[in-house]
C-alpha cells in the first residue's frame, strides 16, 4: 500500500507546502511572526496555548484539492484527518516522545521563527516506508538539519521528509480545525 505514496494528493500538498516555505510567502510569513509591529508572534508555538498542526495548515490553506476524486472538499476533510487524527497518534506517530504533528510543528517554529534569515526555504517530501519504519509505527517525520541540533551557521534549505508506511483510508474524513487559543484573526491571514 506503501507503493502509491506519493499520489498525485500528496503531490498538490508538497507543492503548497514548498510555495508557502519559500519567499515571497515565506517572508509574509514571517513578518506576521516577527516583523515590525507583528501581528501574531505565536503563530506556531505559544508558551499559553497549545498550537496545532491541522489547525496551522487550515490557516495556510494548505490542503489537496485536485485532481478528482475524491471532490475538493472530500480530500479537504481527509486532510484533516490525517492532521487531527493519524500524525497524532501517541502509538502509531509516536516520535521523540511525542507525536509526529508535534515534531513538525516543533521544526516549523525553529526554521521559520528562530532561524530567520538563515533558514531561507523549507522544502517537503512524502514516501514510502523503505522498512525502517518500527513495528507498529505508521509515519515518521525526518528533518534535516535535525532542529534540536545547531544548525549551520551560513544560510541553509531545511527538508521535513514524511515516511509513511500507509495511505490515508478512504472515506475518511474530519471537519476544519477550530481555532487555537489566542490565535489573531484572520482566520487564514492573507500570507
Amino acid at each position: 500500500m506503501g507503493g502509491l505514496i506519493p499520489n498525485p494528493h500528496d503531490q498538490n500538498v508538497m507543492q503548497k507546502l514548498d510555495a508557502t516555505f519559500s519567499d515571497p510567502h515565506l517572508r509574509n510569513l514571517r513578518n506576521r511572526i516577527r516583523g515590525p509591529a507583528a501581528p501574531e508572534p505565536h503563530f506556531f508555538s505559544d508558551p499559553g496555548n497549545a498550537r496545532h498542526l491541522a489547525r496551522i495548515s487550515l490557516r495556510l490553506r494548505i490542503h489537496p484539492n485536485g485532481p478528482p476524486p475524491p471532490t475538493p472538499a472530500q480530500l479537504k476533510a481527509r486532510w484533516q484527518y490525517f492532521l487531527q487524527t493519524l500524525l497524532t497518534d501517541p502509538v502509531k506517530a509516536a516520535q521523540n516522545g511525542t507525536t509526529v504533528a508535534e515534531v513538525i510543528r516543533e521544526a516549523l517554529q525553529v526554521f521559520v521563527v528562530t532561524d530567520d534569515p538563515k533558514c531561507t526555504a523549507i522544502t517537503f517530501c512524502a514516501i514510502p516506508d523503505d522498512g525502517t519504519l518500527p513495528t507498529g509505527i505508521d509515519y515518521r517525520a525526518d528533518i534535516n538539519p535535525d532542529p534540536y541540533q545547531p544548525r549551520p551557521a551560513a544560510p541553509y534549505v531545511a527538508s521535513i521528509q514524511l515516511m509513511c508506511r500507509i495511505e490515508i483510508p478512504p472515506g475518511v474524513s474530519a471537519p476544519d480545525a477550530g481555532p487555537d487559543n489566542g490565535e489573531v484573526p484572520p482566520v487564514q491571514p492573507n500570507i
